[in-house]
């Protein structure tokens, strides 16, 4: 076996590209980081409170059928009551239950929309996840916009209801 020495000169090439290849593997690595990060925040807007008259349960295996019999809804720019005749589609999924609601809101101006919405309840190591994403479909013009956002909901306590604050996403 030959054993080659290196020159000053050819360490200091090979030296430059080591550097290279390593500073450029660097770059990559502090591109994919920030790749990853926001750019920007995610902000909010409250819409309303929304909250839910339901029925008991109708057990029909993993899912299960939770009637609307009524509720309310304030908030800045729509107020109003909830229709009888909703229902919220509870399904058993491994370690949550998966919401499927679907309701009908009358203004206090005399529109209709009608509201569904997704959701997720899963008990957490710091309490209970009760998270939801509703959709509106309306006709009236004054309530248009609705038509045309993305929102999110939270739980809240209210003694015999299902409630929820609802924000548009901005």
């Amino acid at each position: 076996m030959t054993q080659k020495t290196l020159s000053r000169r050819d360490f200091g090439k090979m030296g430059a590209k080591a550097l290279t290849a390593a500073s450029l593997s660097t770059l990559g690595v502090i591109q994919m980081a920030s790749a990853q990060s926001p750019a920007s925040e995610l902000e909010s807007r409250y819409l309303m409170e929304l909250a839910l008259d339901v029925d008991d349960q109708l057990d029909t295996g993993h899912t299960s059928i939770a009637p609307v019999s009524g509720g309310t809804f304030s908030g800045p720019r729509l107020n109003g009551t909830v229709r009888n005749g909703g229902a919220d589609w509870i399904t058993q999924v491994s370690g949550h239950s998966s919401l499927d609601v679907r309701i009908t809101l009358d203004t206090d101006d005399g529109a209709i929309i009608y509201m569904a919405y997704k959701g997720i309840v899963a008990r957490t190591d710091s309490g209970l996840y009760w998270r939801v994403t509703p959709l509106f479909n309306t006709a009236a013009e004054e309530y248009d916009w609705l038509n045309h956002i993305v929102c999110v909901g939270k739980s809240k306590q209210v003694p015999g209801k299902v409630a929820y604050d609802i924000f548009e996403i901005l």
